[in-house]
């Protein structure tokens, strides 16, 4: 609207730039004195209401990523209007306590340090939104190289063969599966040693009775040798040769020793095979539960969260220079719009308006103690008056009381006297 400068005071502003100055605390019947700051304090309401809107646009950046569920997005946008009412609130308290007085260094600093913490608040999400396709994509990168070695590590702790591995980095990352590989591989290894303690001394005794056979043989052959006699036939030498070897047999038990490593050996067959078997399923397992673990990892990272953008948006600035100045250029440039306000009461000279905020305020003040002298002359009087109406009654009361005291005394006196006559009467007639 159109103001006459030729006015004072200006005609009220009833426009929406009203509302937009109400943001830093402006009093419109002051402003209306100087009309000419009202542009002045409108823009300045303006760049606090951009800084809510940017506030509450980086809270819900944040609050986006916090919430699941159907309430989620309601949350976030409730939480973000609140961020952006008190961002604004706040913005406006640093910009209004400073009307009316002069811009000084002493009263400024700690406002502009208060802008620039919450210019970085709320700088860093709005960064991270703008740069969020690179990010995303370094964040799938990074996942990607976690889950290979994440994956890797599983693998290499829990070998198909059943093995144990207990080196440090396999501590935690140990299968708990129910299998029949470690019985059937303790069992094969206890037939193994039956079968070595029991093959060398069968082996001695068979070489003996083998011997002992031969010298036998020889003898009813007729076959001259040191332990022959060198006679053929069924002779004496011959049944009694036989008869040794029979019993050492016997004795020996190398019948019964062979049907037990006959046996020891089949049973090694068949857990070999049962072993192969198992391996083959107890591998199947294993690359189950590390597939059921992988999908956990996976599932757990169904999102991106808000310290995981943070932490590839630092790697993506460490990694390129274009980037990191990119990204300290925008990050400045939203901590500067929020500082703005500041700033520019700050580095602006002393404004009509708070020329007139500062007049109101000391004429206030002098109206405040003459206020307050005039109130304590009207109560001294009052109470002057009070206590000289006490002081004249308690006169009154003590005349008074003196004049009936002297009324009290004549009486007495007057008394006496008319009984003395009447006694000194009754003395003459007596």
């Amino acid at each position: 609207m159109s103001v006459d400068r030729t006015s004072r005071p200006a005609a009220p502003d009833t426009s929406i730039a009203r509302r937009i100055r109400g943001i830093v605390g402006v009093q419109e019947e002051a402003l209306d004195w100087v009309s000419a700051d009202r542009a002045r304090y409108t823009r300045m309401g303006a760049i606090i209401l951009i800084t809510g809107v940017l506030s509450g646009l980086s809270m819900l950046v944040v609050t986006g990523r916090l919430f699941d569920g159907p309430f989620a997005w309601p949350a976030a946008i409730g939480m973000a209007l609140f961020w952006g009412f008190a961002i604004v609130m706040l913005d406006s308290w640093l910009i209004a306590s400073t009307h009316g007085g002069r811009a000084k260094t002493l009263v400024c600093l700690p406002r502009l340090l208060i802008s620039i913490l919450l210019g970085f608040v709320i700088a860093e999400p709005l960064v991270v939104m703008v740069f969020r396709p690179a990010i995303e994509q370094r964040v799938e990168d990074n996942r990607s190289v976690e889950l290979a070695s994440f994956t890797s590590v599983w693998k290499a702790c829990n070998p198909p063969t059943g093995e144990v591995v207990r080196t440090p980095e396999c501590a935690d990352h140990h299968l708990n599966l129910a299998s029949s590989l470690t019985a059937l591989r303790t069992q094969h290894e206890t037939l193994v040693d039956q079968r070595n303690h029991l093959k060398p001394a069968y082996d001695t005794e068979l070489a003996q009775w083998n011997e002992l056979e031969r010298i036998a043989r020889a003898e009813c052959k007729g076959i001259p040798d040191t332990d022959t006699t060198g006679v053929p036939g069924e002779g004496p030498e011959c049944s009694r040769n036989r008869a040794t070897a029979d019993q050492f047999r016997r004795d020996a038990g190398l019948e019964q020793r062979q049907a037990d490593l006959t046996a020891i050996d089949r049973d090694l067959t068949r857990l070999t095979e049962s072993i192969k078997q198992t391996e083959k399923s107890y591998g199947e397992q294993v690359e189950s539960a590390i597939a059921l673990k992988v999908a956990d990892w996976q599932a757990s990272r169904a999102t991106i969260g808000i310290l995981e953008e943070f932490h590839a948006l630092g790697q993506l600035a460490a990694e390129s220079a274009h980037v990191n100045g990119a990204l300290w250029g925008l990050r400045l440039l939203l901590i500067l719009i929020d500082c703005m306000p500041v700033l520019t009461k700050w580095m602006s000279p002393r404004t009509a308006y708070d020329q007139v905020i500062a007049n109101e305020t000391a004429a206030g003040k002098r109206l405040h103690d003459q206020s307050l002298r005039q109130r304590e002359r009207t109560d001294t009087a009052i109470w002057d008056a009070h206590y000289s109406g006490i002081e004249d009654e308690y006169s009154r009361t003590s005349a008074q009381q003196a004049q009936d005291a002297q009324r009290a005394r004549e009486l007495r006196e007057l008394e006496l006297d008319e009984e003395i006559e009447r006694l000194a009467e009754q003395y003459r007639r007596g």
